[in-house]
């Protein structure tokens, strides 16, 4: 049975506005402040309407209800669409790369939320064939999702569960230290997420070199929370309630196809603004300070794509 990802209500979102100090006339405050303060930034971008603002409400939640951390993840947001196209850009549900990705691997936000209102979003593979198999375009379909929950979900924060039931060894060749580390900066710093743990499961043996990846591009606090489970999902049920779980993983919240699927359709709603949105980006040569480089954002150096000038 299918099962579509549903806002949070009214409720939910009054409570985890409790959490952080804030209330609806809080919020909106807010949302003002952070709108005049873009409009004073010279590089970044002017957008207005009903998604910008709650994207805006989501960054402010996200950060803890800091509006300093908040201006440095939206920033950053922008920054890395000018300065990293191979993950922010070309978000088309229509693209070869897309329709390829979509049918080999998945990255779905589970549609119950737990008791402490966490979101659980699972991610793995669909085929053992890793021939088309492209990381790069696995992560950028992540944060395809992650911009429309941006736009729709509320949450405290994320529960991930990497399955890699369907990896073999040459899967594992395909990933790599720098495009890994890329998106866990867009996933954790840009779009400001919040997680509670990293849980990889179904880990064959030669699973090793992709778990101490997973390690080695997250902060040692962060890293504190991966917890490999094998095939001996116990340890997961005790942390993970089984309604936020897809049926493969011991849960009662239906089958991971029966879940992608509809998330599949959630995003081709969204075709129409991914294209508006596509140069919705920095413009480095206005940043006052000189230029963001690639040590600051990443911590290695990297080459990047010169922004397009009109």
């Amino acid at each position: 049975m299918a099962r579509e990802f549903r806002s949070p209500n009214k409720d939910v979102v009054q409570k985890i506005w409790k959490e952080f100090g804030l209330n609806e006339q809080r919020v909106k405050e807010s949302v003002e402040a952070l709108k005049k303060w873009l409009a004073m930034e010279p590089h970044l971008p002017e957008e207005s309407g009903s998604l910008h603002e709650a994207r805006l409400e989501r960054w402010l939640i996200r950060c803890k209800n800091s509006m300093e951390r908040t201006k440095q993840s939206i920033d950053l947001y922008y920054t890395l669409k000018s300065l990293s196209p191979e993950m922010m850009s070309d978000w088309n549900t229509q693209s070869k790369w897309f329709k390829t990705i979509s049918k080999l691997a998945y990255y779905k936000a589970m549609p119950q939320l737990t008791s402490e209102y966490d979101r659980v979003v699972c991610f793995g593979i669909l085929s053992k064939d890793p021939t088309d198999l492209v990381i790069e375009d696995w992560y950028r379909m992540a944060l395809m999702t992650i911009e429309v929950r941006m736009c729709e979900d509320y949450t405290t924060r994320d529960i991930f569960i990497f399955d890699l039931a369907n990896l073999t060894q040459a899967h594992v060749d395909k990933f790599s230290f720098p495009s890994m580390k890329k998106v866990e900066v867009c996933t954790m710093k840009a779009f400001g997420t919040r997680l509670k743990a990293f849980h990889i499961i179904n880990t064959p043996p030669f699973a090793g070199v992709v778990v101490e990846l997973v390690k080695s591009v997250l902060s040692s606090k962060l890293a504190a929370r991966v917890y490999v489970h094998g095939t001996d999902l116990t340890e997961l049920h005790k942390q993970v309630p089984k309604e936020s779980l897809p049926t493969e993983m011991g849960g009662c919240g239906g089958s991971i196809i029966d879940n992608w699927n509809p998330w599949l359709k959630k995003l081709e709603t969204y075709q129409d603004w991914f294209l508006q949105h596509e140069n919705v980006k920095s413009d480095e040569k206005k940043r006052l300070g000189g230029k963001a480089i690639s040590r600051d954002l990443f911590g290695f150096e990297d080459s990047f794509r010169e922004p397009d000038v009109d």
